[in-house]
């Protein structure tokens, strides 16, 4: 699989790839220095853990350990009092992807779930529950259920005169043959 996206992957994909090899067969942070970090990311408010580049589970997926990443989400949730329902739906949202690109569907699937809305405000500025469902039948090979949820957030709002996630569905289904770290992050004209 690794040897047929090579070829189609851009510098900047295969800088990503490269890190998620290595980081998978080699890791290179001792355990007591990443509980350490783990414990430091904890103490961050929800802003700075979850929005903000290189810090919060940001800093630790950065360095290509994206499981560690998504358990320091779940704690995070499990420790940290007065979180709101968006703050929370986002976090299992971001715990899923991590899951996903380190490979385990299941607890991906699981996060992804818990990150729909019970009930979306047919005024809702993004199409969320769309674009979770989308991602979960990209995982779970529903090429059908994804263009149908790719309707739905195309008929959503503009913000600043683009559909919020639109793009990101739209490469999800130009590289629906590839895996979620591809299809989330390259260019559709990597996939065609």
């Amino acid at each position: 699989m690794i040897l047929r996206i090579l070829p189609k992957l851009s510098i900047p994909g295969v800088l990503i790839l490269s890190v998620f090899i290595a980081t998978v067969l080699n890791p290179s942070v001792s355990r007591g220095q990443e509980k350490n970090e783990s414990s430091d990311e904890l103490q961050l408010g929800y802003e700075a853990f979850d929005q903000h580049p290189g810090s919060g589970w940001r800093k630790i997926a950065d360095t290509g350990k994206y499981r560690e990443a998504a358990r320091l989400i779940d704690r995070y949730q499990q420790e940290t009092k007065g979180l709101t329902k968006w703050q929370r739906v986002n976090l299992q949202f971001h715990a899923g992807q991590l899951y996903t690109v380190a490979g385990d569907k299941d607890l991906a699937r699981a996060r992804f779930k818990t990150a729909l809305f019970e009930q979306e405000s047919p005024d809702a500025p993004v199409k969320w529950n769309a674009h979770v469902g989308a991602t979960i039948a990209f995982l779970e090979r529903d090429r059908q259920k994804l263009a149908e949820l790719r309707e739905a957030i195309a008929r959503g709002p503009k913000f600043q005169g683009i559909v919020p996630n639109l793009d990101v569905v739209d490469r999800l289904i130009a590289c629906f043959d590839e895996p979620y770290v591809f299809a989330y992050r390259e260019p559709t004209e990597q996939c065609k």
